[in-house]
C-alpha cells in the first residue's frame, strides 16, 4: 500500500477542491456550501475564496455564491489545445455506443494521468456512466495500457513506483505490462476483475501521423456485457473505430 504524500501543501489542497466543487457545480456554490463540502472553516474558506477572487480565477455570481471565472482560461489553454484536435471524432464514439450497446471513452495523456477527454453514453437504459475530464493515474486499467504501449519498460515501473494510488498496477507493475503485451499481440487489451470499479473495460490505440500513441478508445460495461462469446464482436467494433478516428486524426 502506497503512503499518503507528506509533501501536499494543505492550503494550495484546499484551493484545488474549491475549483473542483466549482467546476463540477451548476450555478455556482456559496460560502456555507463549499465549507460544507470541503469540511473546512469559514475563516479559511474566506481567505482562499477572496486569494482566488484576486487572480479571477472565481467571481461572484450573484449575492453570495461565487463560479469559476475567465481568469482560468489561460491556465487551461495548454490543455484546451491538447483536446481540440480530437472534438471531431465524437460522432464516432457515438456510433460505436450504438453499435455495441456500451458506453465508450477518449482519454489522453497528461503527465503521471489519463484524462478522459469524449465519452458516448450507452443508449441501454442501465449502463456504466462518468464524466469528461476525470483523471485517474496512467498505469491504472486498459486505458493506461493502450497510452502507455511502446513505453519503456524502466518508464512504466518508474510510475508504477510514483503511484500514490492504492490500485494493484502500482504495487504489481507486471498487471499492466501484461495488458500492454495482450495489446500488442491482439489488438485489444481487457481490464476485468483485477480493479477497483467493479466495471469490464477494453481498449485500444490511436496513433498519430508518426506512429505514436495519441489517444486510447475504450469500451465500458459490466461483466456479463463481456461475456466470452461477445469479445470478438466488441474487439471487431472498437478496433474499427479506432482505424476511423487513426484517419481522420491524420486528415
Amino acid at each position: 500500500m502506497k503512503t499518503t504524500n507528506l509533501n501536499i501543501i494543505p492550503a494550495v489542497d484546499k484551493a484545488a477542491g474549491m475549483l473542483e466543487c466549482l467546476g463540477g457545480s451548476i450555478s455556482g456554490m456559496s460560502q456555507a456550501e463549499l465549507c460544507r463540502s470541503l469540511n473546512i472553516t469559514q475563516s479559511t474558506c474566506y481567505r482562499i475564496i477572496q486569494t482566488l477572487l484576486e487572480h479571477k480565477w472565481i467571481c461572484r455570481c450573484g449575492g453570495n455564491r461565487y463560479d469559476i471565472a475567465p481568469g482560468l482560461l489561460p491556465v487551461t489553454e495548454k490543455l484546451t489545445d491538447a483536446t481540440r484536435r480530437f472534438r471531431h471524432l465524437q460522432p464516432q464514439l457515438e456510433i460505436l455506443s450504438t453499435r455495441t450497446g456500451l458506453s465508450c471513452k477518449l482519454s489522453i495523456r497528461q503527465g503521471q494521468d489519463q484524462v478522459t477527454i469524449l465519452r458516448a453514453e450507452s443508449p441501454r437504459p442501465m449502463a456504466v456512466s462518468g464524466r469528461v475530464g476525470t483523471h485517474f493515474p496512467l498505469i491504472e486499467g486498459s486505458v493506461g495500457a493502450a497510452l502507455l504501449c511502446g513505453t519503456e519498460r524502466e518508464d512504466i515501473l518508474s510510475l508504477a513506483e510514483a503511484c500514490r494510488e492504492d490500485i494493484a498496477e502500482s504495487s504489481d507493475p507486471q498487471i499492466i505490462l501484461k495488458r500492454i503485451e495482450n495489446l500488442q499481440q491482439d489488438g485489444f487489451c481487457l481490464n476485468s476483475k483485477r480493479n477497483r470499479w467493479n466495471v469490464n473495460a477494453m481498449s485500444t490505440t490511436l496513433s498519430d501521423a508518426s506512429g505514436h500513441v495519441s489517444a486510447a478508445l475504450t469500451l465500458l460495461g459490466f461483466a456479463d456485457e463481456f461475456e466470452p462469446e461477445k469479445l470478438a464482436g466488441l474487439k471487431n467494433a472498437l478496433q474499427e473505430t479506432a482505424a476511423q478516428c487513426t484517419r481522420l486524426l491524420g486528415e
